[in-house]
């Protein structure tokens, strides 16, 4: 039986920056009639998820930045944070530079980056955020940091995620979400931890979790969920972690799981 189902938003609920498709969100109001308590994971800050939440109807825990911060919806305050050393958000600002990639910090809801370039504008646009430009953020000292991002080429943001998880290893938690996204949360901050903190939260045992994502940033998620699944469009890892593999994104693997996995299991039970 299970009481607990988190989601990662991008590439595995939705591909769109705001809408859930229509046969997931039935699915999901399906989930909730059942007294199935529905939350997100995700990369996105509080503002950048907060159209998909606000569709799904949540009232409760949701886990933003990676993990990092855990907000109630009831209060829009946060109920669990972390944020990254002022020193380490420096020298990653300053590695970004020298890597030749983009690389913004977030302050609250909005983003800080150095210069204007289209990644950066995308992004922005992307999920609607406020954002600054300010040339001396490489040399400044900032708190309340809950993550840094780099936004790189595919193909090179892949090659460097594993180099740079072991160049930071027990100093920052480096991972993948959005293909070219490398991000940088406190070492003990990830969807993992959080799911964990929010299922003891709501006072639900870990066997009764279940979680679904398709790229890194998802792996610990789906490893620490008593059901983790993936979706088919999934990093080759994350399909290899899952107790499950369900239907791509576009063909609303989310839907799939709750109707053929999660409700016939709560009617066994």
């Amino acid at each position: 039986m299970y009481q607990l189902l988190v989601l990662d938003i991008d590439d595995t609920l939705t591909l769109s920056p705001y809408d859930v498709p229509a046969e997931n969100l039935a699915a999901i109001r399906r989930a909730q009639a059942a007294g199935i308590y529905v939350t997100i994971a995700t990369g996105r800050g509080y503002l950048g998820s907060a159209a998909i939440r606000k569709a799904i109807g949540m009232q409760g825990p949701v886990i933003n930045y990676g993990g990092a911060v855990i907000h109630d919806t009831r209060t829009d305050a946060p109920i669990f944070q972390t944020a990254l050393p002022p020193a380490l958000v420096r020298e990653l600002l300053l590695l970004g530079r020298e890597l030749g990639v983009h690389a913004h910090i977030y302050q609250g809801d909005g983003i800080v980056y150095e210069k204007e370039n289209p990644a950066a504008d995308a992004y922005h646009r992307f999920l609607n955020l406020p954002y600054a430009i300010d040339p001396e953020v490489c040399e400044k000292q900032w708190g309340n940091v809950p993550k840094v991002l780099f936004i790189a080429e595919p193909a090179y943001a892949e090659e460097l995620i594993p180099v740079l998880a072991k160049r930071y290893a027990g100093r920052a938690k480096v991972s993948g979400s959005k293909s070219g996204f490398i991000e940088f949360n406190d070492p003990d901050a990830h969807k993992g931890s959080a799911t964990a903190w929010v299922a003891s939260y709501l006072g639900i045992p870990q066997n009764e979790v279940a979680a679904v994502g398709d790229n890194l940033l998802d792996l610990e998620m789906i490893e620490w969920a008593g059901l983790g699944a993936a979706v088919a469009n999934a990093h080759d890892t994350v399909l290899a972690a899952a107790d499950c593999i369900v239907p791509a994104c576009a063909e609303n693997g989310v839907a799939w799981l709750i109707d053929h996995v999660i409700l016939p299991a709560n009617r066994q039970g």
